[in-house]
């Protein structure tokens, strides 16, 4: 096949089909898809409430427990326990399909009747109530996509970490805050892309710092102040001179600390052991485009929080020796042949169109089912009457689609419907990483769905804070603190939050102010520091002995002399950020 330029059906731009992508569909044995790559990531976002959560009672134990499904919502949610018990069986929901109705209505009333699991967890959680899409936690709070924590707060995607509050993307790290993409470290505050650093606080892309402050691009450092030398006692008192025991000194070395940010030079991407890749954040991959978030992944395009998979497309979450993913998300654990899928594990295979479904093998639009075969709609058929009716559900699916509220047709082959969600957009991680608007939202097809009404009353002000920790006494936990956003921003503000004891005992022990953010405020903030899922195509900026920029002269001899690097790549920064893009060959001349 050629490559083909195609117009998305949902926001009508341009995009292009590749021919390699055409090998993956028939591989796949589906048809071409109508969205672009972005409208089809952001379609399958609207399926992932991470970390809105409610309490309410379970529908099967009649328990208070926190679910992600409001009080009231029209889908049948249990508790953890009541979900993964044999109180219930999927299979007593079948139903016959009607060819009278397309598809999407059939499984619409399916998804409603059987019961969802109103919370995701694994292993042994102890002690940590509200947290969400986790497995192996002991006192957590408001940790998300996560696993093997220990008294971690306030963070996404931690992974082996202990003792950390307030962070994004952390592995293997101990006593962490404020920190993003960092791995291997300990008592590191507000550092963002760094590796195996200790002691040290605001840090850009450094590996294997001890004791440094201010730093951009370091490498096996000690005691350096914005990227100078200094010695052991001069760093002690240097630093001491900021005071970042208090919010203002902290924001005044911030506020520094993001003028040498945004003047320093930076890899085109980060990536570890990988080869033939374009994205972001990508450690052991091979032949992966436009991945973001991926480890261990090989043949692969539009991936997004992808760990060990093989030939995947239009995938986000999970993966666990998983292959043959098509246009799905949250499926994992040794699944193969998954198309148009959704919360599926454990040996899923030969699937399409199923959600919450797990141990099981030949399903189509099938929902909550475990260890079952040739089902369809949960109706079990023998192999032969399956594939006969599944090739005439196909047929309908394309005779007869379902039309959704701003008029797309959806046919085989497309995800599911927005509309068919169980969550608002903005309960969704979608609202994360395409913030909306109520009015952008409800104009583009998505729910939306107002903050439920606050029983409590702030009795202090942002501003009336205790602006240094030393002078943070107990009293502060009894205090309702209104954040500082107010719920003016876009950011699914909480507008007030409480600090427990546990909270304040790390903040006085890593000697950090108190924060005047709500936790979700505090989060937003977070996902706004680091580069967004998306990529634009420039040329390196090393100009052979200097940046095009000429605000950088290169420290070391590159592989292209002193002529300028013709390397052309794709990149998260945009043309219009401030700091200088170099390839990774130029970036790891200057900085290895």
């Amino acid at each position: 096949m050629e490559l083909e330029t195609k117009t998305c059906q949902n926001c009508k731009s341009e995009f292009v089909i590749e021919p390699n992508d055409f090998s993956f569909y028939e591989k796949m044995h589906v048809p071409p898809p109508t969205w672009c790559p972005e409208c089809r990531f952001v379609r399958r976002l609207v399926w992932r409430n991470e970390r809105t959560l409610y309490k309410r009672p379970c529908d099967l134990c009649g328990e208070d427990k926190i679910l992600t499904f409001p009080k009231g919502s029209p889908f049948t949610a249990y508790c953890h326990e009541c979900w993964i018990s044999d109180q219930w069986d999927g299979a007593s929901y079948a139903r016959e399909y009607d060819f009278g109705r397309p598809f999407f209505e059939q499984f619409k009333d399916l998804l409603r009747a059987v019961p969802r699991p109103g919370i995701i967890k694994q292993g042994y959680i102890v002690e940590s109530e509200y947290v969400n899409r986790t497995s192996d936690l002991k006192n957590c709070y408001l940790i998300f996509a996560s696993a093997g924590n220990e008294n971690c707060f306030y963070g996404v995607d931690f992974w082996d970490a202990k003792d950390s509050m307030d962070c994004y993307d952390l592995k293997k790290s101990e006593k962490c805050y404020g920190c993003i993409d960092c791995y291997n470290s300990n008592n590191l505050r507000y550092a963002q892309e760094c590796v195996s650093c200790t002691d040290s606080a605001f840090l850009l892309n450094c590996r294997n710092c001890t004791n440094c402050f201010g730093c951009v691009n370091l490498r096996n450092k000690s005691y350096c102040i914005w990227n100078r030398q200094y010695s052991r006692e001069g760093y002690a008192t240097e630093v001491q001179k900021y005071n970042l025991r208090s919010a203002a000194g902290v924001a005044a070395a911030a506020a520094e600390f993001q003028k040498l940010a945004d003047a320093a030079l930076v890899p085109a991407l980060i990536e570890y052991h990988s080869t033939g890749v374009t994205g972001n954040w990508l450690e052991e991959c091979k032949n992966v485009r436009d991945g973001f978030n991926c480890n261990k992944v090989e043949e692969g395009r539009y991936l997004f929080g992808i760990m060990e998979a093989k030939d995947v497309m239009d995938y986000t979450y999970w993966g666990k020796s998983s292959e043959l993913i098509y246009e799905s998300s949250n499926i994992g654990r040794q699944c193969a042949s998954v198309s148009f899928s959704n919360e599926c594990w454990d040996q899923l295979i030969r699937a399409q169109y199923c959600m919450n479904c797990h141990g099981s093998s030949d399903l189509f639009g099938c929902v909550g089912l475990k260890k079952q075969q040739y089902c369809i709609l949960n109706k079990q058929y023998t192999k032969e009457s399956f594939d006969k009716l599944r090739t005439k559900i196909v047929e309908h699916m394309n005779e007869r689609p379902y039309r959704d509220a701003k008029g797309s047709d959806y046919r085989y082959g497309e995800f599911y419907p927005p509309e068919l969600s169980p969550f608002a957009y903005n309960e969704t991680i979608a609202q994360e990483y395409t913030p909306l608007s109520k009015e952008e939202a409800l104009a583009a097809g998505f729910c939306w769905r107002e903050p439920d009404g606050k029983s409590y009353t702030a009795t202090l002000r942002a501003e009336d804070v205790p602006d240094s920790i030393a002078d943070a006494g107990d009293p502060i936990l009894g205090q309702v603190i209104g954040c500082a956003h107010g719920g003016t921003c876009n950011d699914q503000c909480a507008t007030a939050f409480r600090v427990v004891r546990d909270e304040l005992s790390f903040y006085r022990a890593m000697g950090v102010p108190l924060p005047h953010l709500c936790p979700n405020c505090r989060h937003y903030e977070r996902l706004r520091r680091r580069n967004p899922i998306a990529l634009w195509e420039r040329r390196c900026q090393c100009a052979g002995t200097r940046s095009t920029t000429g605000s950088y002269n290169n420290t070391a001899a590159h592989v292209h002399g002193t002529e300028p690097c013709p390397v052309v790549f794709k990149t998260s920064y945009a043309p219009d950020r401030p700091e200088i893009v170099y390839c990774v060959s130029c970036y790891n001349a200057e900085v290895v």
